[in-house]
Order: C-alpha cells, then sequence, then structure tokens
C-alpha cells in the first residue's frame, strides 16, 4: 500500500520530504513568517519534549511527529480526557478485566525469562514466577532488554544499538492549582477558546535557542519556555468550582540534572515559569494555591522514564521508524521470540500515540492464528487413514 503511494511522489515532493526530514523547524517558519512572535509559537512544537533548539536539525519533522493522527475525526487535533489521564488506564484496565484479566500494580518485574531464544514468562522481584508463552513490555527499551534480559541471550549489534540510545532531556513539568483563571492583559475577558486552548509562552527563535543553550552549557533556562494547558476549564471534575488545574510542559534544565538534581535550583526555574506567565496575566502567581514540579530526576525516579525523556528515546531520524529501538529490530516481536515491545521506544512510538500497543495486539493475534493453522496441519498429517506423516 505504502509503495502504491509512493509511485505518485514526483521530485518536487521528494526533496520537500527531505527537507521536512531534515531541516530544522527554525529553518521552516524563517522560510514563512515574518513576526518572531508567530515564528517563536510555531517553532514550540518542533522542540517540545526534545534535547534540541529549533535551529537543530531534524526538528522540523518533530512537528510533523506531533501533528499525526487525528481525534473525532479530525487531523492533528488533541483532547483532553474526562477526569484526567487516570480515566484512561482505568477504561483500560476495566475492558481488560471484563475479559478476564488479572491486573497488578505495585509489583516489580525483576527478570524476563528467556530459554532458547523464546520468552518463557517472568519473575518478579520478590521471586514469584508466572509462566507465559506471550510477554508484552511498555517499558523503555534500555530497561527490558538492558535491565531484564541477560546480555548473553540477546545479539551483540542490538545490544550495541540499545547502550547507545539516547534519551537526554531538559523538560521540567509545573502542575498548579490555582484560586481563578488567568487574566490576560491582551485579552482580559474569559474565551474557552483561550483558556481552553493552548497557551505558548515563547516570543521569538532566539528566545527558544538561547533557552536551550542555556541547558547545553549545563544551566538551567533564564527564560524557560512553556507550554501551558487549563483542562478543567472544560472538565469541571479536575477541580472545586471556581478553582482551577494548570498544566505546564517546560524546557529546559541540563540534561545532567537527570542524575544529579538540584533542588534548589529546580525551584527558581520553576519561579521563573510562574513569573512568566505571571507576565502577561497579572496576578497569575497570587493565584497559586498548590504548586508541583517535575523535573528529570523525579520522571526518572518516579516514572522510570530513563533521562526524564518522556518519550522513551529522542525523536531524531536516526532514533525513529525502522531505527527504533535498534536497526534490523523495529519488528514488534525481535529479538526474542514471544517477547513483544509496545512501549512509545519502539516502531511507531514517540508520543502519546497508542501505535505500538495497536500494533502488538494485532501482531500478537495474527501469530496466534498461525500457530493454530500450523497445529491442524500437524494434527490432520498425523491422522491421515494412508500414514503419511505418521512417526
Amino acid at each position: 500500500m505504502l509503495l502504491r503511494r509512493l509511485k505518485g511522489v514526483d521530485e518536487r515532493a521528494a526533496v520537500d520530504s527531505v527537507r521536512l526530514m531534515s531541516s530544522s523547524i527554525g529553518d521552516l517558519v524563517e522560510d514563512r513568517f515574518t513576526s518572531d512572535a508567530v515564528r517563536g509559537l510555531l517553532a514550540v512544537s518542533g522542540i517540545i519534549g526534545t534535547w534540541a533548539g529549533p535551529r537543530s536539525a531534524g526538528t522540523a519533522y518533530v512537528t510533523l511527529h506531533h501533528h499525526l493522527g487525528e481525534a473525532d475525526g479530525q487531523s492533528r487535533a488533541w483532547r483532553f480526557p474526562r477526569g484526567g489521564m487516570g480515566r484512561v488506564t482505568g477504561a483500560l484496565a476495566s475492558a481488560a478485566r471484563s475479559f478476564g484479566a488479572e491486573i497488578r500494580t505495585g509489583t516489580a518485574v525483576g527478570r524476563i525469562e528467556v530459554a532458547g531464544g523464546v520468552a518463557t514468562g517472568v519473575t518478579l522481584e520478590d521471586g514469584t514466577e508466572i509462566e507465559a508463552d506471550t510477554v508484552i513490555t511498555t517499558a523503555h527499551p534500555q530497561i527490558s532488554f538492558l535491565r531484564l534480559i541477560e546480555s548473553g541471550q540477546l545479539p551483540e549489534g542490538f545490544l550495541a544499538d540499545l547502550r547507545s540510545w539516547k534519551t537526554r532531556s531538559g523538560t521540567v513539568k509545573v502542575n498548579l492549582a490555582v484560586d481563578r483563571l488567568p487574566t490576560f492583559t491582551s485579552h482580559p475577558q474569559f474565551d474557552p477558546q483561550i483558556h481552553g486552548g493552548t497557551i505558548v509562552l515563547a516570543e521569538s527563535l532566539d528566545d527558544l535557542e538561547g533557552a536551550f543553550q542555556d541547558a547545553v552549557a549545563g544551566r538551567a533556562a533564564q527564560l524557560p519556555f512553556a507550554d501551558v494547558c487549563i483542562p478543567s476549564v472544560f472538565d469541571d471534575s479536575l477541580a472545586p468550582a471556581g478553582q482551577h488545574i494548570v498544566s505546564m510542559f517546560t524546557h529546559w534544565v541540563p540534561r545532567t540534572w537527570a542524575s544529579a538534581p538540584d533542588a534548589t535550583q529546580l525551584k527558581a526555574y520553576a519561579d521563573r515559569v510562574v513569573a512568566r506567565m505571571d507576565s502577561v496575566a497579572p496576578g497569575f502567581a497570587d493565584s497559586v494555591l498548590h504548586r508541583q514540579v517535575i523535573g528529570p530526576y523525579e520522571m526518572k525516579q518516579d516514572y522510570h522514564l530513563i533521562g526524564g525523556n518522556i518519550f522513551h528515546g529522542e525523536l531524531s531520524l536516526g532514533q525513529m521508524f525502522h531505527a527504533r529501538p535498534a536497526a534490523g529490530y523495529a519488528d514488534l516481536r525481535r529479538p526474542i521470540r514471544g517477547l513483544y515491545q509496545a512501549g512509545s521506544g519502539t516502531h511507531g512510538g514517540g508520543g502519546v500515540t497508542g501505535i505500538p500497543g495497536r500494533n502488538v495486539v494485532h501482531q500478537v493475534l495474527d501469530d496466534r492464528r498461525r500457530a493454530q493453522r500450523r497445529e491442524r496441519l500437524r494434527r490432520y498429517v498425523t491422522r491421515r487413514p494412508d500414514g503419511v506423516g505418521n512417526g
């Protein structure tokens, strides 16, 4: 199907596609817009969640990546799940239990058992052994393959790629509980299209690039940018009446903070993020009731995101598509038979797409159907009255 579509790609489209994949988001927007503010606004989708500035090669593709998919039939759209992301996992758990699944939480896996290149189950950290002919992992690929499986069970080339897998991040999530909505100087009236949309704190490409270069130099950005949303505008179940939840996705702090955090500097960084919001919505800082700051270290320790990277690996062309998570091993069921990869760090992943999980479900079902057909054929051959195939 893909080859049929590519037959219609002419030389112009091919060149444009290569440029999109290899250019920076800065190059893309500077060629098309003259306003510094618009350039800064549009550049954010090319760097959000990445360890790269707007003038880094490959960030134009990251913009495309963030606009893949659809919601309610509308392409490039994003939606808030009512009740928060926990309602999504709750719905998944409820559906699984309805089909007889047993779900264990707070139970760490200590080892994936492999015999003769085939997954045979898992052993939990408390020593409990669970046998299974199908094992599916959604963990970061470095956790799945470098921690949970003995290295002797894996090809050396595959291991080398996983050891050099880039999973850096300078992301900080700042969650706020506020006693009122922000009042913007430029638009003081309440407007669901503004307060309920994405609010971007970024004024130019130089603004963004400077924040990244601060982190590259080993210091938290002096002028952090933020991608802000207030989901409680549409979902009143998230906060008491009259109050709201503000989610601020911000950049950058040094990537080394994933292993060596600086609590004092992280607090000062979060203060600067809130102050930047206050500069366009005076009084915002005074409205904050509670604050949660999640830096790279917390993402690594609490959510097992290696390096604090939310995508289980950087969204660079060298780590996407057939190279995710390793060259020659983008197949969701390789290199261990019976072990399937369904996390963000594998083929089709890089964000909350759900694509790897969907692909794995279809792959597991296809593999089981093929196994059943082989078994029926074996039984048929064995039972033929002329004795053909009998042992």
